[in-house]
């Protein structure tokens, strides 16, 4: 083939790649525009007869398996339409390793390039998701978390900017002219993360910095990474439930209010508020009645978020430390009666913001859920619920189901089932799939599956030299978010993953063991 042509074609692949990589963080139709990209480039070289062999032949193989078996899985599902929408997805395993591995280019021109492109266009996106949050806040719009990333999921973006924030780190070590790049981004990344209280994109970026700022130490060996993220996420992990777990009860407890009705204090009940026991100093039937001479809302009904506010009540007067008695109603202000009646359960949703806010409700959903509390709407308890409706899923229909899954559609309605046979607690709208991406390849495509991918992974620990520290990170962050999302279940996941995995396995040097 002439120069030209091999020119052309290198050209049409750097600009695919460029393509998926700004718009990662952006736009799910770009990113979708660069992976067609990649596929057109990697057919003109198919039928030019140009293919190169690939460096890495096993995790190119591997990772054609992973999709062909899905696409065997279409057999047996009994939802086509979710499976075909499930293989589309999935399309970048397919895709991005043909054509990253098998068509020539010279990465290391393009690597670098690419790489800062991907670093600004992340930073770019958090900067107008904070300053598109702020602006609907001075406007006097009421934001859910996710509402601060407003292109791609909260958690989804969390993981990008830590896994640029961990390589900034790694190269402003080697180069300080990066040393403010890395500060100055580290701080957008927190400043976003804080924001959407995602608490795997805080996990991840603190693991990330961690990483960055002892790579040379640990120098790749995965005995000292694994000892690294292991202490690192014990310590996290140990520290945070201290934080969190509920204090003991108090030694000495009034038997009656002010006005000598009894207080109900329910003592093996742990939940609390703003670190104060919420089933204790309870006279509902004082609160009732000076209730409904302060506000048009009847104490047995429902706040402005449909809760039941008498519960609204009870945790609100909790956080301010406050018994829940005729007394304490009668003294409230008009801005704390308007604050129940909006829905708000503690004072620190008006007095905190962001994470810290976070951190409360996970409080009060490890509370609850001690207490035998239903867990919907609790992100992290649920989850709970979420395996073991996923081990329900493998182990207790046949073993078909056991070694080839479900079906590629038929994930979906796998878990609708399996929460009716379970009679689950969960309602409805929080009755979601797994979040555990392993169980999730294991449900849907059968213990063929799981090994398939976990192939990939074994297959993907041999990184280009040239770019060790940021391949073995990228790596560890793909496998561990893994644990926590259903990261290869929705575009921006699985292209994320897919380059993570791909772009630092190829090699024109011997790799590293």
């Amino acid at each position: 083939m002439n120069l030209r042509a091999d020119n052309f074609l290198e050209k049409l692949l750097v600009s695919g790649l460029f393509i998926t990589a700004i718009s990662l963080p952006w736009s799910p139709f770009g990113t979708s525009l660069g992976i067609g990209v990649l596929a057109f480039s990697w057919l003109l070289a198919f039928f030019r007869g140009v293919l190169i062999s690939p460096k890495n032949r096993y995790l190119l193989w591997a990772m054609i398996s992973v999709f062909v078996w899905h696409l065997f899985g279409l057999l047996w599902t009994e939802n086509l339409v979710e499976g075909l929408a499930t293989l589309q997805i999935k399309l970048p395993i397919l895709i991005v390793p043909l054509s990253l591995m098998t068509v020539h280019w010279k990465k290391e021109v393009w690597m670098s390039k690419v790489l800062t492109s991907f670093v600004v266009s992340t930073a770019i996106a958090a900067l107008s998701g904070i300053a598109l949050g702020w602006w609907h806040v001075q406007s006097g719009d009421t934001l859910h978390p996710s509402e601060w990333s407003p292109f791609i999921s909260h958690i989804r973006m969390g993981i990008l900017l830590a896994l640029c924030q961990g390589g900034l780190v790694i190269y402003a070590l080697q180069d300080r002219k990066l040393i403010v790049p890395a500060i100055l981004y580290g701080l957008v990344a927190t400043a976003f993360i804080w924001q959407t209280q995602t608490v795997t994109g805080a996990g991840m970026l603190c693991l990330a910095t961690l990483f960055g700022l002892t790579h040379k130490i640990i120098k790749g060996s995965i005995s000292n990474v694994i000892i690294l993220i292991s202490g690192a996420l014990a310590a996290i992990a140990i520290i945070f439930f201290l934080t969190i777990f509920p204090s003991a009860p108090p030694s000495h407890l009034p038997s009656h209010t002010k006005w000598g009705a009894p207080y109900t204090h329910m003592q093996d009940k742990v939940l609390e508020e703003n670190g104060n026991k919420v089933w204790y100093y309870l006279a509902w039937a004082e609160a009732k009645q000076e209730w409904n001479t302060r506000s048009n809302y009847d104490f047995d009904g429902k706040d402005e978020r449909s809760q039941d506010i008498k519960i609204t009540i009870t945790r609100y007067l909790t956080s301010l430390d406050l018994p829940k008695d005729g007394y304490t109603i009668r003294n409230l202000s008009e801005e704390d009666i308007r604050c129940i009646e909006l829905g708000h359960t503690s004072i620190n949703e008006t007095e905190e913001s962001g994470m810290s806010l976070r951190v409360d409700a996970l409080r009060y959903e490890l509370g609850n859920w001690l207490d035998g509390g239903n867990p919907s709407g609790n992100s992290v308890t649920q989850r709970v619920i979420y395996f073991q409706t996923g081990i329900h899923i493998i182990f207790h229909k046949d073993l078909q189901t056991t070694l080839l899954g479900v079906g590629t559609g038929d994930l979906p309605d796998a878990f609708v089932i399996a929460y009716k046979e379970l009679e689950t607690k969960l309602k409805p709208q929080f009755r979601h799939r797994t979040h555990n991406q392993y169980l999730a390849w294991w449900i849907a495509g059968g213990l063929l599956a799981l090994i398939l991918w976990v192939l990939v992974l074994v297959f993907s620990w041999k990184r280009d030299l040239n770019w060790l520290a940021i391949g073995r990170l990228s790596w560890w962050i793909v496998v561990l978010s893994c644990l926590a999302e259903d990261t290869l279940e929705t575009q921006a996941g699985v292209t994320f993953a897919v380059f993570s995995i791909v772009l630092f396995s190829i090699s024109n040097a011997k790799s590293r063991k």
